[in-house]
């Protein structure tokens, strides 16, 4: 309600001070007082956000310059949008800051080119041995000076002309240097910003175009069998090749003067358990690759290169034309990386001839490539099926013929059979429905060794006739049929010319060639294929020409189909017997080097599904090869636990598709609320074949591929 009396009363107020200001004079207007003095400088406002609050940093050196002994660089610090990152502090407890310097020599009398590392420490107490220092913004505050909007200038604190260095190196200011930035922040909130930056300049012109450099392999083409995260090293602080490189140089070791030049640890670890040397005897002993490190002495003596031949120096050494110096190893190879596999050679080899060691001298490294010349040859080969016909007895008649990239046909002698490894032809049905049900005929029954004369006949022409009877499912006449080929045939070992698989130098490779397929009772219809699920270039790129046995491209589930028996897996700490699938997910899954263990990240895989999944443009998009849904009506063979009571016996149970692919790696770890879930949700996990065939599971109505990559820490 209106309050009218106070109204009214601030109306005859307000009406008297009119009256007043009307009727009063103030008199004459002072003098204009005197300007006050300039303010002082201030301290400049900041302009982005503070790096504390950054979700990632990406660093960058913009400039270097250099007088009387003293480097000063200009960097910057931004998020991925761009934005300057200020506040980086020598005071702040969570800024690791660091810097290093590495020069760029050649050894006299040869091209051969090696980054060695300057502000090197000593690492044993005798002083003989020597690793790259760094400096560090915490111990030089005064050295660095945030310009408060992402932008800084470091200013080293040791002069280059005056400093001795521990390990000998003279700072040359005419030589490439190579500036390396390594920052790595670990936040009590367990956030963590880590980035490394490097910048190569000559100082004593300035230079950073057409300087020299060393660029013999790309961290890309690591990525082919590591995952980025897998290579950053040191607790993750060491991300980049370049970084790498001017650290791990040949002046470098650990305390027990091992070697950790990059060369020679690179071709060392990869060589894991096949690495060999000679005991103080003569003996040849199995000798890993063993460093001192923070936590005692690592050995890295597990499975750590899955090509073969191992000698497919191509894998790594790729043939890229951006690379400066893709061709260096092949010319002027650094003797030190040789001894990485060939450890006891310089022993053998040091002498007034050759009193640096260089192994090119004598030796061509092409050597190392010619180890892949039957597998090249091999790829050229072929396999031909034809006149396949199934009687009514269920008796699979077929001809066919081995042949070089000439047409020339292949010897039976030249086929290679030895052990568990045979010349396959391998039939199989339903190609379209992960291959035959296996309880109908296992692959056992289906693989036909046709240096079996019981099974397959060698004409005088070098043709073969195959005649085997097989439990084929009544209308195989309607069905998608294979026959595919998997077999060797033998080089002379180095060559691409073939040989009998007698022959001392005998070296067998498997032929790469299409399988046959076909519907006989329909000579037009269009034959189904697989699913894509896997990228077979990325098979190959991390495994080369041969997998662990029976290769011929990536068609693993032929023979290890989803239903295949279970075997023995040792036991349970508690002494239960353990099973295990030999499924093609399920080993594909569980390999070793593939399986990095529940909640730990190894060196090889880790948990994007990216790394070997393909993705095709199918319908409506893109799809991917796990995504789920897509394999309704099949049981996958499973272990009914894997964490078995003392008293509990391992049963071979089923599971629909898509709880088959979770339980391939989780089962152990699944909780009795997530198998309800997955049940809850039309998944089938126990003792009857037939019901896993029937679920009609709805996982992927919720879990799509971006779902499914966001559980395992990645993104789409």
């Amino acid at each position: 309600m209106l309050n009218t009396k106070k109204s009214k009363l601030w109306l005859v107020l307000a009406g008297a001070m009119s009256l007043g200001i009307a009727g009063c004079s103030d008199g004459e207007d002072g003098q204009n007082g005197e300007d006050g003095q300039p303010g002082g400088p201030g301290d400049p406002g900041t302009s982005g956000i503070h790096i504390d609050m950054a979700a990632e940093a990406v660093a960058s050196i913009s400039n270097a310059t250099y007088a009387d002994g003293i480097i000063t660089l200009d960097f910057d610090l931004e998020n991925k949008e761009g934005v300057g990152l200020h506040g980086l502090s020598a005071d702040n407890e969570y800024h690791d800051f660091r810097f290093s310097l590495a020069q760029l020599e050649t050894n006299e009398g040869s091209e051969l080119k090696q980054w060695i590392s300057l502000l090197n420490e000593a690492t044993n107490d005798e002083g003989t041995t020597f690793e790259q220092g760094f400096e560090q913004i915490k111990n030089c505050a005064e050295c660095l000076v945030d310009h408060k909007d992402g932008t800084y200038t470091y200013t080293f604190d040791t002069n280059l002309s005056s400093v001795v260095d521990a390990a000998g190196v003279v700072f040359d200011p005419a030589l490439t240097q190579r500036i390396a930035i390594e920052m790595q922040f670990e936040y009590a909130s367990g956030h963590e910003l880590a980035e490394n930056a490097h910048y190569d300049w000559i100082p004593s012109t300035n230079a950073t175009e057409g300087v020299e450099t060393r660029e013999l392999v790309t961290l890309e083409t690591c990525y082919t069998c590591h995952q980025p995260d897998s290579l950053k090293a040191h607790g993750g602080r060491r991300l980049d090749l370049e970084n790498c490189q001017s650290c791990h140089n040949g002046i470098v070791s650990d305390p027990n003067d091992v070697s950790v030049e990059l060369g020679h640890m690179v071709h060392a670890i990869h060589m894991g358990p096949e690495r060999e040397g000679k005991d103080a005897e003569g003996n040849v002993v199995p000798m890993p690759y063993t460093i001192a490190g923070y936590g005692g002495d690592h050995a890295f003596d597990y499975p750590a290169f899955p090509t073969k031949p191992f000698m497919d120096c191509a894998v790594c050494h790729v043939q890229d034309e951006e690379l400066a110096d893709k061709d260096l190893w092949l010319s002027n190879a650094n003797a030190n990386a040789c001894t990485g596999c060939h450890t006891d050679s310089p022993a053998q080899h040091k002498s007034d001839k050759n009193p640096e060691f260089t192994c090119t001298d004598c030796h061509s490294v092409e050597v190392h490539s010619e180890a892949a010349k039957p597998y090249q040859a091999a790829k050229e080969y072929s396999v031909e099926v034809s006149n396949v016909t199934i009687d009514a007895a269920n008796l699979i008649k077929f001809d066919m013929k081995v042949m070089d990239a000439n047409g020339e046909l292949v010897a039976k002698d030249e086929v290679y059979k030895e052990g568990y490894s045979k010349p396959y032809m391998v039939v199989s049905w339903d190609v379209e429905k992960d291959y035959p049900d296996y309880n109908q005929a296992p692959y056992s029954e289906r693989r036909i060794d046709i240096k079996d004369e019981t099974k397959a006949t060698w004409n005088a022409d070098n043709t073969v006739s195959v005649a085997v009877t097989i439990n084929f499912p009544a209308d195989i006449a309607m069905r998608s049929l294979e026959v595919l080929p998997v077999l060797k045939v033998c080089f002379e070992e180095g060559t691409d010319k073939r040989t009998a698989c007698d022959a001392d130098n005998a070296y067998p490779a498997y032929v790469q060639t299409p399988a046959y397929r076909a519907v006989l009772g329909d000579a037009e219809a269009v034959v189904g294929e697989r699913r894509a699920i896997v990228d077979t270039a990325s098979c190959h790129g991390c495994h080369s020409y041969e997998f662990y046995h029976d290769s011929n491209g990536v068609n693993c589930i032929a023979c290890h189909t989803n239903d295949k028996s279970l075997k023995g897996n040792g036991e349970a700490s508690n002494g239960a017997a353990l099973l295990k699938s030999t499924s093609f997910m399920y080993k594909a899954h569980k390999a070793e080097g593939h399986d990095n263990g529940h909640g730990g990240s190894g060196t090889i895989l880790k948990t994007d599904c990216t790394t070997c999944h393909s993705a095709t443009e199918g319908y409506g998009g893109l799809q991917y090869g796990f995504e789920l849904g897509r394999n309704a009506g099949q049981a996958h063979a499973i272990p009914s636990t894997q964490s078995p009571a003392a008293d509990e016996v391992v049963e071979t149970f089923y599971a629909s598709p898509d709880a088959a692919a979770c339980i391939s790696c989780h089962q152990k770890y699944l909780s009795d609320a997530a198998m309800s879930h997955m049940e809850l949700n039309g998944a089938y996990i126990g003792a009857d074949k037939a019901m896993a065939k029937d679920a009609k599971e709805a996982c992927a109505t919720c879990h799509s591929p971006e779902k499914i990559m966001g559980h395992h820490g990645f993104t789409l």
